[in-house]
């Protein structure tokens, strides 16, 4: 489902970029199998034939945890409302760019961004809109080159006048404050449950890691920028009153047990907490998925019954009306600015065989936030 219907003429096109997930069982494989075979997100040896012999082994193993939380991906569901808040919040705040469409765009699964584009391809304007506010060559550049790759096969439609791209961010005041505005409301509803104080809850930031090469000899500038993203929203919170520890934690790791990852992982902090009560924050995440509510809620949530006594997370952005604010109010700065593009420079030791040609494609303006 898109944010109108697909005769509806679109003036300005936004594709919200994920990677999406398995809408049924039979999907999971498949998913799976896309992504171990991505080596944009992870460079195996012999990739095609160790990434699906990977998706094979796991897919027994992602099934037990979809049954888990009772439902298979919710992302897809959740985006189609972002999506019609974002088109309408756009036609009311900006007219001269409407109408606009608001789709996803997965990177893995179906809705895919080329199909997107294709189907809307009468639009004027065309803004593929990265919903990772942190860029890595995974996530961000995987989804900007698999578009990049389909866009420049189009022998028959030049998309080139008409396409731009957001990136990265994490470094918006609006991102922090949206962040530090769901803390608060969580703390303060866990103090009040449990007669906690301040001191009494470890706030945990848990980000999707990364093989710990990719950023120090790659140079891919996640790490950082995940870490920029907590500084900030631990200043605002710090400002408001808040006494608290806060910590970064690195989740979800995947592939070979050899690889050595980004560190301290999530449960070794959970662990390593004195306080009574913990409070996660999916700091990299914009909706809720198999890894916040299988993996934090279920998972993370076993070892802190061994260490603490209260547990709770704060949801991902998901439908929060200030996220939608904020995705209108970047989608018009980035109208106003002649749709100028601004993806983060490729990494100092690049492996990507399409990255500079991607960047060269949309006109890339290179971006260089700092954390």
């Amino acid at each position: 489902m898109n944010s109108k219907k697909s005769d509806n003429p679109a003036k300005t096109l936004v594709v919200l970029l994920n990677m999406g997930g398995p809408q049924n069982k039979e999907e999971i494989h498949p998913y799976l199998k896309e992504l171990f075979q991505d080596r944009e997100l992870l460079k195996l040896p012999f990739q095609k034939i160790l990434g699906r012999f990977i998706a094979w082994r796991r897919t027994p193993k992602i099934q037990e945890r979809y049954e888990e939380i009772g439902q298979y991906s919710p992302t897809k569901a959740i985006m189609e409302s972002q999506c019609e808040g974002i088109a309408n919040k756009l036609d009311q705040l900006n007219p001269e760019s409407a109408p606009h469409v608001c789709v996803s765009g997965f990177r893995y699964c179906s809705p895919r961004t080329g199909e997107m584009i294709q189907q809307y391809k009468e639009a004027e304007k065309i803004i593929l809109f990265s919903q990772y506010p942190q860029h890595s060559c995974c996530t961000s550049g995987s989804s900007f080159c698999d578009a990049y790759r389909w866009l420049d096969n189009q022998n028959k439609f030049d998309y080139k006048s008409k396409i731009s791209v957001i990136d990265q961010w994490w470094d918006r005041t609006d991102y922090s404050q949206l962040w530090a505005m769901l803390i608060q409301r969580k703390f303060e509803e866990m103090k009040k449950e449990h007669g906690l104080k301040d001191e009494d809850i470890r706030i945990i930031y848990s980000a999707h890691s990364l093989p710990e090469s990719y950023c120090l000899e790659k140079g891919d500038k996640y790490n950082e920028e995940i870490q920029g993203s907590v500084n900030r929203i631990e200043k605002i919170l710090q400002e408001t009153g808040m006494r608290h520890e806060g910590a970064l934690a690195w989740q979800s790791k995947v592939g070979p047990q050899r690889t050595k990852w980004l560190t301290p992982s999530t449960p070794h902090v959970i662990a390593e907490t004195k306080q009574k009560a913990i409070l996660m924050v999916p700091i990299a995440f914009t909706t809720d998925h198999i890894e916040t509510l299988d993996e934090i809620d279920i998972e993370f949530r076993g070892y802190a019954d061994e260490v603490v006594d209260h547990f709770a997370r704060v949801d991902c952005f998901n439908m929060e009306e200030k996220f939608i604010d904020l995705c209108a109010q970047l989608l018009i700065e980035h109208i106003n600015a002649d749709y100028k593009s601004s993806i983060r420079p490729c990494c100092v030791n690049c492996e990507g065989t399409d990255c500079a040609s991607m960047r060269k494609y949309f006109g890339s303006t290179p971006v260089h936030a700092t954390a």
